[in-house]
């Protein structure tokens, strides 16, 4: 709902009219933008604390800081601009109108201000000039990458940008196909690894595999509050990466390719025999034949890739000794145990929820699930192996969010995005080391979302089509998982970061992978309980139940 206020033109942001955001304007605004992070709590208060004016434009970088009933307050970044009255604006990002505002003179609104070309164009500007601007109580400072200076005039001349869809826990700006910018909506103190671990991989650019296959970091906008204070990075400037589209998208066509093929074809499923129970035990010469044919040569060929990259980068991130914030680590005992309570009080606080809902779902679903909550004390025994064994891989930095989304196909390679780590953990938690099983459990996850999903959403099949083509969704995932990981074993071979033994690996990584189908679990009854079958599934699957 918009609010109507009448107010000086220059008083926008100060004295009644920033209260009255503040109290009446702002809390719903928050709450309806899909960055917003804590759509689930009730909030208490809405302050703006920072607002820096940038030159050239209508447009302020606010501060936000949002105070709950419950928990921790957040605080987050918010371009504001004020301009007459658009019905472009108005029809084609409605969600970006804040506030209609009455002046002495004329009627205009608040609006976000990334929707306006002349913000973004300023913002990059700031960044490739170097600039500075001054807040309330601190000082926003751009870097701008020294390497990238021979480009000369050519990001001086951009004449067209756009705000991304996609994004969700940020925004992204695209200038051209030339640069990508991120704008991080949450902020906080400290280093964001996305623009860490880039700047860690650029600077080390003549001795690493994976250069050519992330963006290149070219700048930041830092804000402090002073000189000895942690920075609060709230941009990230990147190239943009020429693609065709992400992982994600490629596989479900291949998925959905490869159903139809098998619907047209009458091909029977239970005729082919998986000798096999280990996704370690898959290689191409293994695959079935039939599946081959189906799936397709240029595929497999990808998923091989995939693997491969995914090998490169840890090998990256684990190469180097001379930066203690990459250097690897040993697991200890205390940090054994510290995961095993985090996956222990996790599991049990999903699997209560899903308990509760039980009446509500589906009967299909409701089988399932019953059928996952009586092997509860399977779940938390598998958990407990992070603390009996002995663990003699090491800890690395690791991506952190793995999944298909975040890949990019160009043609004959992947290039690998979004290095900011899972946007709900905090960023001291995201800079953490850990082991790069989890990484490979991420893919592996979303490798068994994607035919799973892919008959769930698509309209042209069936009930009996989705019966028929289930147990050819298993068979996908099996053998599609297990390329992935032989590639990927085959890249890194016997790094210390792997662990020695196949039976530590076997089991480390079936850990990994409970906790990511468990936690996928609270996700989808809380956002998508049409999708809970997915987790549900993954549960029993690696459970072998």
């Amino acid at each position: 709902m918009l609010i109507e206020i009448t107010i000086e033109f220059e008083e926008v942001f100060s004295g009644k009219t920033k209260k009255l955001l503040e109290k009446e304007v702002l809390p719903s605004y928050l709450t309806s933008c899909r960055w917003f992070a804590s759509k689930a709590k009730k909030v208490q208060d809405v302050e703006i604390i920072e607002d820096m004016f940038i030159t050239g434009t209508s447009a302020h970088i606010l501060f936000i800081r949002v105070t709950y009933t419950d928990g921790l307050p957040e605080i987050y970044l918010l371009p504001v601009a004020v301009a007459p009255q658009s019905k472009a604006l108005l029809n084609d990002y409605p969600f970006a109108v804040i506030a209609n505002v009455t002046t002495e003179h004329s009627e205009v609104i608040i609006y976000d201000a990334t929707y306006d070309d002349a913000f973004r164009r300023a913002i990059l500007s700031f960044i490739i000039k170097r600039k500075s601007a001054k807040g309330l109580n601190g000082h926003l400072n751009a870097f701008y990458e020294r390497r990238m200076r021979h480009h000369g005039d050519s990001y001086y001349n951009i004449e067209s940008s756009q705000v991304l869809k996609a994004d969700q826990s940020n925004s992204s700006l695209l200038y051209e196909k030339k640069l990508i910018m991120k704008l991080f909506r949450k902020l906080e103190e400290g280093i964001n690894p996305d623009i860490e671990l880039l700047r860690f991989i650029a600077e080390k650019n003549d001795k690493n595999p994976i250069a050519e296959n992330i963006p290149i970091f070219m700048g930041s906008l830092e804000y402090k509050y002073n000189q000895s204070s942690e920075p609060i990075f709230i941009a990230n400037l990147q190239s943009y990466v020429q693609n065709e589209g992400d992982a994600w998208n490629h596989t479900v066509c291949n998925i959905t390719r490869f159903y139809e093929e098998i619907l047209s074809s009458k091909t029977n499923a239970g005729k082919i025999k998986v000798l096999h129970k280990s996704l370690l035990d898959v290689n191409y010469e293994n695959i079935p034949k039939i599946l081959v044919d189906l799936i397709g040569i240029r595929f497999l060929g990808m998923v091989s890739k995939l693997g491969k990259t995914t090998g490169d980068l840890h090998l990256t991130l684990a190469s180097h000794n001379d930066n203690p914030d990459f250097t690897p680590e040993p697991f200890s005992t205390l940090y054994q145990r510290s995961l095993y309570q985090s996956m222990h009080s996790m599991a049990k606080r999903n699997l209560e929820l899903l308990r509760k809902n039980l009446k509500t779902l589906p009967d299909p679903v409701k089988e399932e699930s019953e059928n996952i909550l009586n092997h509860e004390k399977d779940v938390l025994q598998l958990f407990k192996l992070i603390v009996e064994m002995k663990i003699t891989a090491s800890k690395i930095r690791i991506h952190g969010d793995y999944h298909l989304g975040q890949v990019l196909w160009r043609g004959n390679e992947f290039v690998i995005i979004d290095f900011e780590g899972e946007p709900l953990r905090s960023l001291s938690d995201r800079r953490l080391k850990r082991s790069p099983l989890r990484d490979l459990a991420g893919m592996i996850r979303s490798l068994h979302y994607a035919p799973y999903s892919t008959l769930l959403k698509t309209a042209i099949f069936t009930h009996k089509d989705i019966l028929e083509l289930t147990p050819w969704a298993d068979l996908w995932y099996f053998y599609i998982s297990g390329i992935f990981l032989s590639s990927y074993l085959d890249r890194v071979k016997t790094t210390e970061f792997i662990p020695s033994g196949r039976a530590e690996f076997e089991n480390l990584l079936r850990v990994f992978m409970l906790e990511k189908a468990v936690y996928e679990l609270g996700y989808e009854l809380n956002h998508r309980p049409e999708w809970l079958i997915i987790p549900l599934k993954g549960v029993a699957h690696i459970l072998g139940i």
